[in-house]
């Protein structure tokens, strides 16, 4: 399995966010071949201890829901027990390349590949100040000589809600939010629309999404890269999360 250069993030403040933690850099390693399953990853550098983490979560793209997470977290002990200039040798992050290890035989089994990215839509990453940060318009056929298809709009609310029970230094942090995704055709009818009415495990406490990346595969199944603010050790962490679906057919 191929794995495609990654897109890494430069620090930014989010979403009103006075001190930030700290922020993940993310790849999207594309659909299966029928397009039924779609992989993202993420990895980063944990404020206040130093040490590097990573991610890969493997979701149903009709269902949107994870059924595979592959996770690394470095510790003191593997950090220093060889020197840490040795754990990062030859490697930005460690604990990325544990993670890619892990994943790439399931990956492999249900035949995801970053060959399979489909059409990259849209990218915003955090650095691009003059972008909508909960609504854009995409077109699913860029690159295409001809007129393909209709330009859509995709639309994020987040609507905030204090989960039950929360634990005590979540006031600390903005009020988490539940998440809206709606997509709409230029008629402003909704081909696609997810809304959560409770906290999905791994994302109760985040505060903010904002759109990064839309990739399109088989013109309507959609894959969208989302950047999360979520509580951290020395201020809100930047990560990201991946929402899936498919465009209704008119």
């Amino acid at each position: 399995m191929k794995h495609s250069a990654p897109a890494v993030l430069f620090l930014f403040l989010a979403a009103g966010a006075s001190v930030a933690g700290s922020v993940a850099s993310v790849e999207f390693l594309g659909f299966s071949v029928d397009g039924r399953y779609a992989a993202m990853g993420q990895y980063w550098i944990e404020d206040g201890s130093g040490f590097p983490g990573a991610e890969i979560t493997v979701i149903s793209v009709i269902d949107n829901s994870a059924i595979r997470n592959f996770e690394a977290r470095w510790s003191e002990e593997l950090m220093y027990s060889g020197g840490v200039e040795i754990c990062f040798e030859n490697t930005m992050n460690p604990a990325w390349e544990t993670v890619l290890d892990d994943a790439e035989s399931f990956m492999d089994s249900l035949c995801i590949s970053p060959e399979n990215e489909g059409v990259h839509c849209i990218c915003h990453p955090l650095t691009d100040t003059g972008a909508e940060p909960e609504s854009v318009s995409f077109v699913p056929w860029i690159g295409s000589l001809m007129y393909r298809g209709p330009e859509f709009r995709l639309t994020l609310v987040n609507h905030k809600q204090m989960p039950d029970s929360p634990p005590e230094w979540i006031s600390m942090f903005d009020v988490p939010v539940l998440l809206e995704v709606l997509i709409t055709n230029a008629d402003d009818i909704a081909v696609m629309h997810l809304i959560e009415n409770s906290s999905q495990p791994g994302y109760e406490y985040v505060s903010n999404y904002r759109i990064r990346d839309v990739y399109v595969y088989n013109d309507n199944l959609v894959a969208l890269i989302l950047n999360t603010t979520e509580p951290g050790f020395e201020g809100p962490d930047g990560r990201f999360r991946m929402v899936t679906g498919v465009i209704a057919c008119e």
